[in-house]
């Protein structure tokens, strides 16, 4: 059923291509006060451990949805759907195949919130509140991508794999969001300049996103 396929992947098995190994270098952390502290991180990791497991686990998670997992979705009739959901070349946008010949795309720019939520036999809990003792068979993790005008409600089983696709997509999410903030800051027809001067490099806007700080003049 798609209880089982949930989270699984139509995945990497071998190494990387080189389209894949791009893809992997342009994902950085988008900038966050405090970053979320992945499912596999040990008590005894400093933050700077946290954050490169973080960051390796964010990325296998991209180039995994890059390549596309099926998942299970609850529909608003409370039915479980089978989905196939892939993130697109650009990285912003998610994909969905309903498989009934319907094809969905939600740029991440428009996600209002993202959080889990626990359903046990019809019944629902926020996520850190306990179900009932010997509740667990009947649990799932359920996590939510809210849009302005619409819900996708995701089905795991397993809480490792809901806390992993939870941090991930939020952090696809800002990462989205911090590149469209910051393309509404970049004109989009620079300063007139003299001959021999150049643009700012999409490296060093990229920077400028990580940092807050401005890209350095053209020229200099």
């Amino acid at each position: 059923s798609g209880h089982a396929a949930a989270g699984t992947s139509t995945s990497r098995t071998g190494p990387l291509t080189p389209r894949q190994q791009t893809l992997r270098s342009q994902l950085e952390l988008p900038l966050l006060n405090t970053y979320p502290i992945p499912p596999n991180a040990t008590a005894d990791e400093s933050e700077e451990e946290r954050k490169k497991k973080l960051l390796i686990l964010y990325q296998e998670f991209a180039l995994d949805l890059h390549t596309g997992m099926y998942l299970t979705q609850l529909t608003s009739n409370r039915d479980y759907s089978d989905i196939h959901c892939q993130l697109m070349e650009d990285m912003v946008t998610l994909k969905l195949d309903q498989s009934n010949g319907r094809i969905i795309e939600f740029p991440l720019t428009n996600v209002s919130k993202v959080y889990r939520i626990v359903k046990n036999d019809d019944r629902w809990y926020t996520a850190g509140t306990s179900p009932p003792p010997n509740a667990h068979m009947n649990t799932e993790q359920i996590v939510v991508v809210e849009f302005m005008r619409r819900k996708l409600a995701f089905v795991f089983k397993e809480l490792q794999v809901s806390q992993r696709f939870l941090i991930c997509m939020e952090l696809l999410i800002r990462r989205a969001q911090q590149k469209q903030a910051l393309r509404s800051l970049t004109p989009t027809f620079p300063p007139q300049q003299t001959q021999g001067r150049q643009c700012p490099t999409p490296r060093q806007v990229h920077d400028a996103a990580m940092t807050g700080r401005p890209p350095p003049s053209a020229g200099k």
